[in-house]
């Protein structure tokens, strides 16, 4: 256990630039903070897979308190919960682009009679095993080395708005490509009617982050540099696709300030729970949960985009 959260945190300080760079940035105290997070969250989750608790159920009180992270638990169970819309005796593989290391989709359902494979840039996070039953296959998520309709469904998490504006039309036709029946993705967004204002929301983290003294983390400068997704944006790639809109973003705020500071994840969860998890509901939202449906003139035919020519990847076994 202790070298997987070792294998884990070694992976996010290289995807950082090094731990010169991230404690130059965040100081050591931070750095500390986070490593002890990310081993209370490794072992709390565990300890959740035992007792069979994972985000196809409710976040309760024990979720709260082994799983603060909350919105990562959150982000799967609004998907699993579009899966099993969809019609789930016909859905048996499903891949995962940008899984990163929680061990993705095939933790979040574990016991799934499905299939899954979780695909990403960094071995380091595929080598999590909560989601042992799963191929792992690392690979640029804008040239995926599977055929056309290898799956019946692709799912992408909080990924869109990390990529570059050029970008996302390539990503977002990998998806359509693989995926035989649907594509289910979520990101946060931003709607010129005000219905989606995931782009304020994030600001505002920002300016409070720093009126407080700290280092913005790297996934929120992200955002803000390559731009929110918006519906328009997504349709252009996914025509027809229906898109939910969740997460008020009064009560995202509330909690991702409850946890800027040393400790403060401790009682995100907990937040979460206690006050915000009522306040779900009335607009402005922060998150798109996206559905799209492939017609079967579509799955039938040939993609443009197809597999040949891709670049070279590399399986890591389960």
């Amino acid at each position: 256990m202790a070298s997987s959260i070792a294998a884990r945190f070694h992976s996010a300080i290289k995807a950082h630039g090094g731990f010169q760079a991230v404690v130059r940035r965040y100081g050591i105290l931070r750095l500390a903070d986070s490593a002890l997070s990310e081993a209370w969250e490794f072992v709390g989750v565990r300890a959740l897979d035992v007792a069979g608790r994972r985000p196809a159920k409710v976040y309760g009180w024990p979720e709260a308190l082994l799983a603060p992270t909350c919105d990562y638990w959150l982000r799967y169970a609004r998907v699993i919960h579009e899966l099993n819309q969809l019609r789930p005796a016909h859905v048996k593989r499903v891949v995962e682009v940008a899984s990163g290391g929680f061990g993705g989709i095939a933790w979040a359902m574990k016991g799934s009679p499905m299939e899954f494979c979780l695909v990403d840039q960094s071995p380091g996070l595929l080598r999590d095993s909560r989601g042992a039953k799963a191929e792992r296959v690392c690979a640029d998520a804008c040239r995926l080395p599977f055929e056309n309709n290898a799956f019946d469904v692709a799912v992408s998490l909080d990924t869109l708005e990390h990529l570059r504006q050029e970008m996302r039309p390539q990503f977002l036709s990998e998806l359509r490509r693989v995926a035989s029946q649907a594509v289910i993705l979520t990101c946060p967004a931003q709607s010129e009617n005000g219905l989606f204002r995931g782009r304020d929301a994030d600001i505002h983290l920002l300016e409070t982050i720093e009126h407080r003294g700290g280092a913005s983390p790297q996934w929120l400068q992200e955002h803000l540099q390559y731009g929110h997704p918006t519906p328009q944006e997504i349709l252009s790639s996914l025509p027809g696709a229906e898109i939910r809109a969740v997460e008020n973003c009064d009560a995202w705020l509330q909690y991702a300030e409850s946890r800027i500071g040393i400790l403060g994840w401790i009682a995100a969860g907990i937040a979460h729970r206690k006050l915000l998890q009522r306040r779900e509901e009335p607009p402005p939202y922060r998150r798109a949960v996206v559905v799209w449906r492939k017609w079967p003139a579509e799955s039938a035919g040939a993609c443009p985009c197809g597999a040949s020519g891709f670049a070279d990847f590399t399986h890591l076994d389960t």
